[in-house]
């Protein structure tokens, strides 16, 4: 409760604030040409009640950034259902076999992930998922790990991160269970 009256008068905790800081330099250090505006990202999930709720937000604004640079990018190049960059490491090795769906195929379970609304992406927010890449994606450089983002690179500790990165086809709620317990 002290730290929302804080909040409410403009300071912020030292932990807040050493976020806050961190991110800055990272940014810097990148030489990112928006840090303006990535700050006041930060700034709001800041101003979020330390805790689930903050975690929760956050989660929810990596979700929709990862999904704006798959987009945006065209990373896995879907058509019909079926990757087209997994199509053309196929041909590559010369198999014969194709998962329709690409990455949301699970091996494990020899079928789609039950989450797969094809052919309108997925119908939950799995970092673990968004953050995966094939190793064909990943020849090419394209490789997303949550330290590498300036939105969870001070927010998420290393086990929140590698549980994260790990934890693929379950919805956000039980995403949100593991990374309170490993506060």
């Amino acid at each position: 409760m002290a730290n929302k009256n804080l909040k409410a008068k403009g300071i912020r905790s030292k932990k807040d604030q050493l976020i806050y800081d961190k991110t800055k330099k990272y940014l810097e250090k990148i030489k990112e040409t928006e840090i303006e505006g990535k700050m006041k990202i930060i700034d709001q999930i800041l101003e979020k009640e330390e805790g689930e709720e903050r975690y929760s937000y956050l989660y929810d604004i990596l979700c929709d950034y990862l999904d704006q640079e798959f987009k945006k990018n065209d990373i896995c190049g879907f058509h019909n259902n079926i990757c087209k960059r997994r199509c053309h490491m196929m041909e590559e090795n010369k198999k014969k076999d194709t998962y329709d769906n690409g990455c949301c195929y699970s091996y494990l379970h020899k079928r789609n992930c039950e989450h797969l609304n094809a052919p309108y992406g997925c119908k939950i927010k799995n970092l673990g998922c968004k953050t995966f890449t094939c190793s064909y994606l990943r020849k090419q450089g394209i490789c997303y790990k949550l330290n590498q983002i300036y939105l969870s690179r001070y927010f998420f500790n290393r086990r929140q991160k590698f549980y994260i990165e790990n934890t693929f086809f379950v919805d956000k709620p039980v995403i949100m269970e593991g990374i309170m317990k490993r506060r």
